[in-house]
Parts: C-alpha cells; structure tokens; sequence
C-alpha cells in the first residue's frame, strides 16, 4: 500500500474551509486531480455527474481520485434547479454557500492535490471514481484527525508547512486505501477491492514487492493458494484486469517513476523491473509510452499548476 502512495508523489496544492446557510447548490466543472472533503459540521448532497446522489454526513470522509464534475447542495430541491447560485468568499477566508448573513448550517474541510504525472493513469484508473467513508465506518475517526490536521497546516504558514502537508497526504491516502466497505455497502471494484480481498491482497504484495520475478499466473495462483483458473478470474473479476496485465503496468509505472526521478540508466532500469535486456525493456515502454525511454525521459514532469485547484476553491 505505501508503494502505491509513494508512486503516487501526491503533493498538496489548497485546502480550505467551506460552509453553507440557507437552500444552496453549486455546480463544478471536470477538474480531473484528486481533492477530499471532511464533513464537519451538519450535512449536504454531493450528485458526481448523472450519477445518483448521496448524502454527505458528520464525519464523513469523501475522496475524488480524479475529481470528476459535480454538483453539491443544501437540498435536493436546490440541486435540482437549473440555475445554481456560485460560492462567495466570506470575510474569514472561508468559502460560503448560500445565505451570506446567517450562521452556517453546514461546515466542511474541503481539500485539492496533484498526483506525480508518471504513475497516476495507471493508479487512479483502478481506483472508484469516489470514496465515501462515513463516519461509522472503521478509520473514520483517523481520516477525520489528518483532515483536520492538513487544515490546520495549510492556514498556518509556518516553515517547513509544505514538506509537513506533503506526508499528511501520503497518510491521509493510505488510510482511505485500507478502508473497506461494510458488507451491507455498495459493492466496490479496482484497487481498493483487491486491497479488501485477502488472498488478491496477497497477490498485489507479492508482485510489488518483487517486481521483477519473472511471475506467472500458475506462480501467483500456488502462492496465494487458488488454482490458476479461479485465481485469473478472480483477480480479473476484482482488479478489472487479468493478473499478467497488472504485473506490466505496475512495472511500467515503476520504470516511467525511475526515468524521471531517478536518473538510472536503461539497463539499470530494465534489471530493476524485470527485463533481460535494454532492448526488450524499451520495446515494452514504447508500447505503453507511445515514447521511447530517452524521449520519454526527456519530456520532464508536466505537474499541473496550483490555479485550477485554487479557482475550484474560489469559485
């Protein structure tokens, strides 16, 4: 789990205080970078696109690993209108939905991050597009105490804030990453329902930690005690890929993580990963970069700016 987080890189760009009074609804557009929300203080709707609607309670904790469109309000009612009322900053500083003079009847912890270029498309496409934790929930209270904590820091200023919110993130993510559902909950795909699944959590560790053993299916299945069929099809049904498939992205995610950071040679990297040779290595990446390793090295980190995070927050 703190190998995926790690490839991750996360690195905070704003969090902020929001709150509401009154009926409320704001619309926001497709931002694509991860961002969480900590209910603090009485409760409102959040509807991601034409999905369905939830409610968003005290103590819930919401995580968007690529933050699609969507739309929150005070009321069903007011999400429902065609025109929707934006946000106005109050004097404090914090964001305010709705009624501007009275008191809040709704508080929330809002938060934006980056995610490392390299490696994010191929985590955060196994990852829901949210993650609802509510606040009955084991390690809500731990997701709580970090969201407040990343507040605190990021209004604070003080030296060394950035290196200090930068592990906040990482925690606060491995924590939403070993959540697991109630049995009674929606039923969950991807990463996090294999992290949930013992035996698929077996499976992920070991191709992590050795990733470059040569694996097969037969090998993963023996050690994770499955047959090879129930095993291909059960890592498929969860992953939503087949096993042979994970273990290439994740070696391609580790190489891409490698050439941009740390300044290892072809043939350094391809050992790393598993590859005999440079050349089978760079054929690989090809086809999964479209690049071949030196151009791909030399396209340097693409890190999106601080704006878009901030004019969600502001807007």
């Amino acid at each position: 789990m703190a190998s995926i987080v790690a490839l991750l890189r996360p690195q905070t760009v704003l969090s902020k205080f929001v709150s509401g009074a009154g009926s409320w609804a704001v619309q926001y557009p497709d931002y694509g970078q991860p961002s969480f929300c900590l209910m603090v203080k009485g409760s409102c709707w959040l509807r991601l696109d034409a999905a369905e609607p939830f409610l968003m309670e005290p103590g819930d904790y919401v995580l968007l690993p690529a933050t699609p469109g969507f739309r929150m309000g005070s009321d069903l009612e007011a999400m429902d209108r065609p025109t929707v009322r934006i946000a106005e900053a109050s004097p404090a500083g914090e964001i305010r939905h709705g009624a501007q003079e009275d008191e809040a009847a709704v508080r929330m912890l809002g938060g934006y991050f980056v995610f490392d270029p390299t490696s994010a498309p191929l985590l955060v496409g196994l990852l829901p597009t949210v993650v609802h934790i509510r606040a009955t929930d084991s390690g809500a209270a731990r997701l709580g105490w970090i969201a407040r904590a990343i507040g605190e820091e990021s209004m604070a200023l003080k030296p060394g804030g950035d290196a200090i919110l930068t592990r906040l993130v990482e925690i606060m993510l491995i924590e939403a990453l070993r959540w697991q559902p109630a049995q009674d909950g929606a039923p969950i795909s991807g990463l996090l329902a294999g992290l949930a699944h013992p035996r698929m959590a077996n499976a992920l560790r070991l191709i992590h930690e050795d990733v470059a053993r040569r694996w097969t299916i037969e090998e993963l299945a023996s050690k994770v005690g499955m047959s090879r069929a129930a095993f291909a099809a059960r890592f498929t049904q969860i992953l939503g890929v087949p096993p042979m498939e994970y273990v290439l992205r994740w070696r391609m995610a580790l190489a891409k993580d490698m050439l941009w950071h740390d300044g290892l040679s072809l043939g350094e990297v391809a050992h790393s990963v598993g590859y005999q040779s440079a050349s089978a290595f760079s054929a690989a990446l090809s086809r999964s970069a479209g690049l071949s390793p030196g151009a791909f090295a030399r396209t340097g980190r693409a890190v999106p700016s601080v704006d878009p995070a901030k004019e969600r927050l502001d807007a």
